[in-house]
């Protein structure tokens, strides 16, 4: 279940605006969060961000996309250095059902490294 609930949070995660700077700005949020990103660790959040929202506008769900970065937008909360972004898990199960494994498991090590 934890695996499951990781793999949602950080779909859910990489779910950002096409802009850089939301992307941006949600590593150096996620990073406050955990307390445990060095410099190298956000700009590796950032990428992987950007190279995942490339793959799922590429594969055709920027529907999908769009949905679940404005619920990520509103819902994202630290919890006890906990990304909880748990009020996405539909939109975010409608992207992962849009796109394949390998952009969910891009989202997941952005999240998870």
């Amino acid at each position: 279940m934890k695996l499951a609930s990781s793999f949602t949070v950080a779909l859910a995660l990489a779910l950002l605006p096409g802009c850089g700077s939301s992307i941006e700005s949600l590593c150096e949020d996620r990073c406050d969060c955990t307390r445990d990103c060095s410099p190298d660790d956000e700009d590796d959040c950032i990428d992987n961000l950007e190279d995942a929202e490339r793959e799922a506008l590429d594969q055709g769900c920027e529907e999908q996309f769009d949905a679940a970065i404005a619920c990520v937008e509103d819902e994202f909360a630290c919890r006890s250095g906990d990304v909880d972004v748990d009020g996405c898990r539909q939109e975010v199960d409608a992207l992962g059902r849009c796109t394949d494994l390998p952009t969910g498991l891009l989202f997941w090590a952005a999240i998870n490294d």
